[in-house]
C-alpha cells in the first residue's frame, strides 16, 4: 500500500508518509529540546548508571540488597535508581541505588501508593491520629 501524500505541517510542502518535512521537524525537535534540556541527555545518564551497576557486580557479585519490604537475595538483573525520585524533588544527577528489576518496581509502585495515602490525609477533613502522615522506608545501601 502507498504511503499517502500530504502538506507538511509546517511549511506545506509535500511530504510522503510523515507529518512534517525534515526540516520542520528538525525546527520542532530543536524547539522541544530547548524548553526540556534534562529529558535529552538519556545517554549519559544510562552510561552513569551502567557504571554504578558494574561498580556494584564488581564489589558484591549479582546481590540485590533489597528494600524494607524484601530482604537481600541473589539477583542477576540488577538496575540502579534515584534515591529520592526526580519526579519528587530529587536532583537528576543524584545519588542512585542498585537492586533488581522487581525490587526497584515494587518500591516504586509502594511510594507512588503511599503519595496517594498522604494526598488523601492531606485533603481528607479528619486524618486518623493511629496513622503516621508519613512512613520512612529504608533505601538500603546507597552506591553513588
Amino acid at each position: 500500500m502507498r504511503e499517502l501524500i500530504r502538506p507538511c505541517l509546517g511549511c506545506k510542502r509535500p511530504v510522503r508518509g510523515k507529518p512534517r518535512c525534515v526540516d520542520c521537524q528538525r525546527v520542532k525537535d530543536l524547539a522541544k529540546r530547548a524548553k526540556r534540556p534534562d529529558l535529552h541527555n538519556d545517554h549519559a545518564e544510562r552510561q552513569r548508571r551502567a557504571r554504578v551497576v558494574a561498580d556494584h557486580r564488581a564489589l558484591l557479585g549479582d546481590w540485590c540488597p533489597g528494600w524494607a519490604k524484601q530482604p537481600a537475595h541473589p539477583s542477576a538483573d540488577l538496575t540502579a535508581d534515584h534515591v529520592r525520585e526526580v519526579a519528587k524533588g530529587g536532583r537528576p544527577d543524584g545519588r542512585l541505588v542498585v537492586r533488581c528489576r522487581s525490587c526497584n518496581a515494587a518500591r516504586s509502585a509502594h511510594l507512588a501508593h503511599m503519595a496517594g495515602r498522604i494526598l488523601t490525609r492531606m485533603t481528607a477533613p479528619d486524618p486518623s491520629p493511629a496513622e503516621p502522615a508519613i512512613t520512612h522506608l529504608d533505601d538500603g545501601p546507597v552506591v553513588a
